[in-house]
């Protein structure tokens, strides 16, 4: 999942000028509790934080476990509190699990662009091999992440697609606890073709008959739950 894909920056004057601001916001707030937001491999995670200190800019937190390992992942978070006008980003300057500790620098104002999605994306590893029939010919790929209405497919040769034209896009999901196979041969229609070297992400609306739909949404739970316990098992 790219930064794009999860949040748009919301300047209200300058980036310092933001900044200054929300350091004055947290000093004025000590007490204040905090949400914090985080993306691990497509799944939202949010639990409560307390502010340790802030001092200088550096705001340490102190936060659940589950969170840090995400924090420590991505090495940043979303910010949540009623003293903000708009969410907030950081970037995270340490994190540590055990201590259930993270210090963040660097906060702007934002907008989470992930939770304006109507279903939940998610990324696949090891991702999957992708077939597309399109008008091009037979084009491989690796399916990166998927939702119940688009999928990103990685592919290594750039191939000139028309955005808007529909192919057949087959792929292979497979749970990893259930060890459970679903073949899926649905037609997908080009939104986008993003980045400028290999692998081009490309990027597809797909709306499944009603079966598949109830299998790909059965796998997408199952996926989630795995992504849970084995967030649970780095922390434990």
């Amino acid at each position: 999942m790219t930064q794009d894909d999860l949040y748009s920056t919301r300047i209200q004057k300058t980036f310092d000028e933001d900044q200054a601001e929300i350091i004055s916001i947290l000093k004025a707030n000590p007490k204040q509790t905090l949400k914090l937001i985080n993306y691990y491999m497509g799944m939202p995670l949010s639990y409560s934080a307390s502010i340790a200190q802030l001092d200088r800019g550096v705001l340490d937190l102190d936060v659940q476990p589950q969170q840090a390992f995400t924090i420590e992942h991505s090495r940043s978070a979303f910010i949540r509190a009623p003293i903000f006008k708009y969410d907030v980003f950081a970037q995270a300057q340490y994190v540590n699990i055990r201590k259930r500790a993270a210090t963040f620098v660097k906060f702007c104002y934002v907008e989470i662009m992930a939770e304006k999605r109507n279903f939940i994306r998610l990324e696949l590893r090891p991702a999957p091999n992708v077939i597309i029939e399109s008008p091009l010919g037979i084009i491989e790929g690796r399916l990166n992440d998927i939702s119940l209405s688009g999928l990103n497919i990685m592919i290594d040769n750039y191939c000139p697609l028309e955005r808007d034209s529909e192919m057949p896009v087959s792929f292979l999901l497979k749970t990893v606890e259930q060890n459970h196979s679903i073949n899926v041969n649905i037609p997908a229609s080009l939104i986008k073709i993003t980045g400028e070297a290999p692998p081009y992400r490309y990027s597809f609306f797909i709306s499944p008959e009603k079966n598949m739909e109830s299998q790909m949404s059965q796998f997408i739970f199952q996926r989630q739950i795995e992504i849970i316990r084995e967030i649970k098992d780095q922390v434990e």
